[in-house]
C-alpha cells in the first residue's frame, strides 16, 4: 500500500474511532456551553455547536459489541443521540460517566448492551424507549397526526445489508424487535401537512422523517431550528457528509425527497 494511502487510512481510524481522551475533551467543551432555559435549548446549544462536523456511517458497527462514544463524526442518527444524552447529562451532574450511562441506556433495549440484537436499531423503538422513560414527549398526535401500524422489517428482509445478520440467534432477536413494532399503532405527520403546522415547532424539538419504503420506520432525524416564521432542520447530512443547517425550510426539505413520507415531533421534556 502506498505510503499516502496508509497515512490516509489511519486519519480515517483516528477520525471514525476517537480515544477515550479525545471524546472526554469534546465532552468539557460541551459542558461548559453557556446555560439555557429549558432542556430544548440546552439540546439545540450543543448541537449547533457540532456544525461542520464529519459525517461518517458505520460507526457503532464494532465487534464485539461493545458502547461506542464517538463525540466526533456522526450519522444522523447518532448525532441525535449524542446530542440528547449529553443534554440530559449537561442537566444533571455534567461527568463524562453519566454521559456514558445516558448513551447506553437511550441506545440499548431497556438500557442493557447484550450484543447487536440489543440495539435499538429502528428509531421508531429507539423513540418509544425514550418517551416511557420520559425524556422525550412525542407531540406527533396533538399536531394532526395519521395512526398508522406498518409493518416493520427491513433489517429482516435485507440481511445482505448487515453484516452482524449471519447469525441466526441476531436474525431471531431482530426479528422479534420488528413484530413488536408492528404490532404498536403509532402517529405521523403526513408531508403535505407539514407546512401548516411549522409554526407550532420550536426550537430544538427533535424530528424524526419516516419512511416510504416498504418495512422501514424513519430514513432521517434531526433538530428543528427556526427562522421566523419557518421551521430548519439541523442534522449530520450524508449529501453534504457533515452536521449542516438545511438550505430551505423543512416541508421544502420533504417535499423534494420522494422517500420522505412525513415526520414524527419529538419535544425534549425539562428534568
Amino acid at each position: 500500500m502506498r505510503k499516502n494511502a496508509v497515512l490516509a487510512l489511519l486519519f480515517w481510524s483516528l477520525w471514525a474511532n476517537p480515544s477515550v481522551a479525545q471524546n472526554e475533551s469534546v465532552f468539557a467543551e460541551k459542558m461548559r456551553l453557556p446555560s439555557q432555559s429549558t432542556a430544548a435549548a440546552t439540546a439545540l446549544s450543543i448541537a449547533e455547536s457540532f456544525l461542520g462536523s464529519p459525517y461518517v456511517a458505520h460507526t457503532l458497527e464494532q465487534r464485539p459489541e461493545v458502547l461506542v462514544c464517538n463525540l466526533q463524526t456522526f450519522d444522523c442518527y447518532t448525532f441525535v443521540e449524542s446530542v440528547l444524552a449529553l443534554t440530559l447529562t449537561y442537566r444533571a451532574s455534567k461527568t463524562y460517566a453519566a454521559y456514558r450511562d445516558f448513551l447506553q441506556k437511550l441506545r440499548y433495549r431497556n438500557g442493557v448492551p447484550d450484543g447487536y440484537g440489543s440495539r435499538l436499531h429502528y428509531f421508531l423503538e429507539w423513540k418509544h424507549q425514550a418517551v416511557a422513560k420520559g425524556w422525550l414527549t412525542d407531540l406527533s398526535a396533538s399536531l394532526g397526526g395519521v395512526k398508522i401500524q406498518p409493518a416493520i422489517h427491513f433489517m429482516t428482509s435485507h440481511q445482505n445489508l448487515y453484516p452482524a445478520l449471519t447469525d441466526t440467534q441476531v436474525v431471531a432477536e431482530i426479528y422479534r424487535a420488528e413484530k413488536r413494532l408492528s404490532e404498536t399503532p403509532w402517529y405521523f405527520i403526513p408531508k403535505n401537512k407539514v407546512a401548516a403546522l411549522e409554526s407550532q415547532l420550536q426550537n430544538g424539538d427533535i424530528i424524526g422523517i419516516t419512511s416510504g419504503i416498504g418495512g422501514l420506520d424513519f430514513n432521517h432525524e434531526g433538530f428543528v431550528v427556526r427562522r421566523g416564521t419557518r421551521a430548519y432542520l439541523l442534522h449530520a447530512s450524508s449529501d453534504l457528509k457533515k452536521v449542516t443547517l438545511s438550505a430551505e425550510p423543512l416541508a421544502d426539505y420533504l417535499a423534494k425527497i420522494k422517500k420522505h413520507s412525513g415526520i414524527v415531533v419529538l419535544r425534549i421534556n425539562n428534568p
